[in-house]
C-alpha cells in the first residue's frame, strides 16, 4: 500500500515535529506455519523541490536530517528526499 502519510504521522526530533511524506506499508509473507505477520513499514520518501537543501529554512532541513537519521539508523527502513516522481519506488 503507497499512502500519503496523514498529519499525525510524526517523528519528534530536537527541533520539533517531522511529518514526511509517503510511505510503502507491506504485508510480510506468511509464515512457515500460515500465519499473518504484522504489517511492515518498508519505505519513507519525503518530496521536495531539485534545490531543497538551499530553499527550505534551517530548522526544516534539520528535521528532515533528524528525521532519516530516525528511519534509516534506528529503524532500518530505507528514506530518501525525491524530486521526482519517477525517484519513489
Amino acid at each position: 500500500m503507497y499512502i500519503k502519510l496523514p498529519d499525525w504521522f510524526v517523528v519528534p526530533t530536537p527541533i520539533g515535529t517531522y511529518n514526511p511524506d509517503w510511505a510503502i506499508v507491506m504485508n510480510p509473507p506468511d509464515d512457515q506455519d500460515g500465519t499473518k505477520g504484522k504489517p511492515l513499514l518498508y519505505l519513507v520518501r519525503e518530496t521536495k523541490g531539485p534545490n531543497w537543501r538551499t530553499d527550505l529554512r534551517p530548522d526544516e532541513r534539520s528535521k528532515i536530517h533528524c528525521g532519516e537519521r530516525h528511519f534509516k539508523d534506528a529503524l532500518r527502513v530505507d528514506y530518501r528526499v525525491v524530486s521526482k516522481a519517477g525517484q519513489l519506488p
